[in-house]
């Protein structure tokens, strides 16, 4: 008389593996998929300078901005390497709206890799009167404000700072 208890032994012994694997090939799957963008781009703050990319990825540089103070980021000359990226858009994300003195806000650079290749992406960031606008989102720093007449102290502006961003598309 056939039993199913060899069935029942063998169900209880494989379920655990089973379980296992499958876990297991979600994580890679969705770990392969995260690294490649296809669950979204991966932003990179300005701690996160060495970038890596597959060709066809998107991706998102994130700078804390203040539009209350004025302040301004713009990608700087030299532009990346359009063979290797090409530029998909820029917002901006503010959580404290534009109130005076609100802050914690974000400028989003969004990118898009085209062709294998080494670039960098050097973003200027100007506080208020520090930068001229050139168009196209694009600027360079303000010469040093001369002294008001019969003065001899110039007014006081904070300099622009680049960030510098080193990209690597496979």
């Amino acid at each position: 008389m056939p039993t199913h208890l060899p069935n029942a032994i063998l169900r209880r012994a494989l379920t655990p593996a089973l379980t296992t694997l499958t876990a297991l090939t979600t994580l890679t799957t969705l770990t392969t998929l995260t690294g490649c963008g296809l669950l979204g781009p991966s932003t990179y703050d300005t701690d996160e300078t060495a970038i890596e990319a597959d060709s066809g990825e998107e991706f998102t540089l994130s700078v804390p901005s203040n539009d209350s103070l004025g302040e301004e980021w713009y990608v700087a000359e030299p532009k990346p390497a359009a063979r290797v990226l090409r530029a998909a858009g820029e917002d901006r994300k503010n959580p404290g709206g534009e109130a005076i003195g609100a802050g914690g806000g974000r400028q989003l650079f969004h990118f898009k890799a085209v062709g294998r290749g080494s670039t960098t992406i050097r973003l200027i960031h100007c506080p208020v009167g520090s930068c001229i606008d050139k168009g196209e989102d694009s600027a360079t720093a303000s010469p040093p404000p001369s002294p008001p007449p019969g003065s001899t102290v110039a007014p006081r502006i904070d300099p622009p700072t680049y960030h510098t961003y080193h990209v690597t598309v496979k």
